[in-house]
């Protein structure tokens, strides 16, 4: 059986690097123990071509010393014990990640090839080219802190604070994160731990790696936002099965971006988190004939609302308005001076309200919110693995079923909707139907007919399209209103709505 690391990665967003470990230490399920302090050098390796990353593995050399040590300026590496590592790609679940983990004590700091004998790695390499091409890719160093827990039930869990940075390209990211690894026991105790920790200092669960980061840094993509990727689910899959895959990923690219969002400005984060939100939510609907309950949102909704109105505010800036604005101010010097007025008050509102999305995210109540959804998801794998047997036969075909439920629902609510009294707030209803549509079939998708899918998918984004173009430009005036933005420019946008309200009667 392979070795197996069952780990839970906590960001610590707003935390103080200075104080951090003081607080974690008043913590009483850590007060009682004795914390251990070293610092660690790591250098990961990869092919040209980064052959590594793209199987989801890594090898890295770690220097463990008791003592702090500086690079010399030659930027040789330090002394201390060497330790050699090599992990697999494994599942990773709202922060709580499962993966092949091998290590090997080497004599020095340079790769260690019969050190590999007993992982997979002729797997990857089964003519060992591929160890000959290796290089440094990127290094991450760091004070480490350590506290080992014996629980009462029997669990064992190693908290470790890495204090730090990572270094690529002539770059260096801060790092400052809590891992909470589980040596015996079940995850359930990771859970009960990190919400112990959750209740003092603000967490965010984020199951990027190191490793994962240091590449994006070394390729000068840090903070990048985090997009849907495609759900595969397999053959024959149970409902709750399917809900576990697929809700774990959208809860890592919920939690992906927010961590982007700490940091990053590009409207895209906040877009891509509140794209992940809703394909969360549109999966509960489509699998709730199976769950016993949802997972707890309550915590999170001032995040949530804070991130809809800075959403409102990016689209107004970046795209709604410019291009109106262009067409109101022709060559009119005049109105060109108050559209750049206007635009630069949108502009400076959009980022006090990012810096309000960012300080939410440094408060308690939002970690524990994430921890929630990551214990809810954790759960379901339980109640997955019990329905396999009872309902792989009888569910056969439920993707289907569903879909076309839902489908029928969003041709009810177009028919509804296209009256010509119909309602802005019932225009909006069809559009989250059919962002609900979209979403259901993209999650379903090896489960269904090929050319009825790409057709469900083709019509709902376009009503999704038509229709959030308009309300974009009614949520643009809306804005503009509480701004006292001027007069002429406010009919001239109402006239453009009005019209384009006209055309689609």
């Amino acid at each position: 059986m392979n070795p197996t690391e069952v780990e839970l990665k906590l960001l610590l967003p707003g935390a103080d690097a200075l104080t951090v470990e003081q607080t974690l230490s008043l913590i009483p399920a850590l007060a009682a123990c004795t914390p251990r302090r070293q610092w660690l050098w790591n250098r990961y390796y990869d092919t040209t071509e980064q052959a590594l990353r793209q199987q989801r593995s890594a090898l890295r050399l770690r220097c463990v010393s008791d003592q702090h040590w500086p690079e010399d300026a030659a930027g040789q590496a330090p002394t201390g014990e060497w330790i050699q590592t090599f992990k697999t790609a494994g599942l990773s679940r709202g922060g709580l990640s499962q993966r092949g983990e091998w290590e090997s004590k080497v004599a020095s700091g340079e790769l260690d090839r019969a050190a590999l004998a007993a992982t997979p790695w002729s797997a990857l390499d089964p003519q060992g080219l591929l160890f000959n091409q290796l290089q440094p890719c990127f290094d991450t160093r760091c004070r480490r802190t350590t506290w080992l827990l014996q629980q009462a039930d029997g669990s064992r869990i190693e908290v470790a604070l890495d204090i730090g940075e990572i270094a690529a390209a002539g770059q260096v990211l801060p790092l400052l994160e809590l891992e909470l690894e589980l040596q015996a026991g079940m995850p359930q105790a990771l859970f009960e731990l990190a919400q112990q920790i959750a209740r003092e200092i603000a967490v965010l669960p984020c199951d990027a790696s190191k490793a994962e980061r240091g590449y994006a840094l070394a390729q000068g993509v840090s903070h990048a936002p985090a997009r849907a990727r495609a759900t595969h689910l397999p053959a024959g899959v149970t409902p709750l099965a399917a809900a576990q895959q697929a809700m774990g990923e959208m809860l890592e690219q919920f939690t992906r971006n927010l961590a982007g969002l700490l940091q990053g400005d590009d409207p895209e984060l906040v877009h891509q988190a509140r794209v992940a939100w809703r394909r969360w939510r549109s999966a509960e609907r489509l699998f709730r004939p199976w769950l016993t309950e949802l997972a707890p949102r309550e915590p999170l909704r001032p995040l949530l609302d804070a991130m809809g109105q800075l959403r409102d505010l990016d689209v107004a800036c970046s795209e709604t308005l410019p291009g109106w604005i262009a067409a109101y101010a022709e060559s009119d010097p005049a109105r060109l001076e108050l559209a750049r007025q206007t635009l630069d008050q949108m502009a400076a509102a959009s980022q006090a309200q990012r810096d309000v999305t960012r300080a939410l995210l440094t408060q308690p109540g939002t970690g524990l919110g994430l921890l929630g959804l990551a214990h809810w998801l954790h759960e379901l794998s339980g109640a997955a693995a019990e329905q396999e047997a009872a309902q792989r036969k009888a569910e056969r075909a439920w993707a289907r079923e569903r879909s076309v439920r839902l489908l029928s629902r969003l041709h009810r609510s177009i028919e509804h909707s296209s009256r010509d009294d119909a309602t802005m707030p019932e225009q909006h209803q069809t559009r989250l139907l059919a962002k609900r549509v979209r979403y259901s079939v993209e999650t379903l998708l090896d489960l269904l007919p090929e050319k009825k899918a790409g057709r469900w998918l083709r019509e709902s984004s376009r009503v999704q399209n038509r229709i959030g173009a308009e309300r974009d430009l009614l949520r643009a005036i809306e804005l503009l209103q509480q701004s006292a933005a001027d007069s002429g420019l406010l009919d001239f946008l109402r006239g453009v709505a009005a019209a384009s309200r006209h055309s689609r009667s």
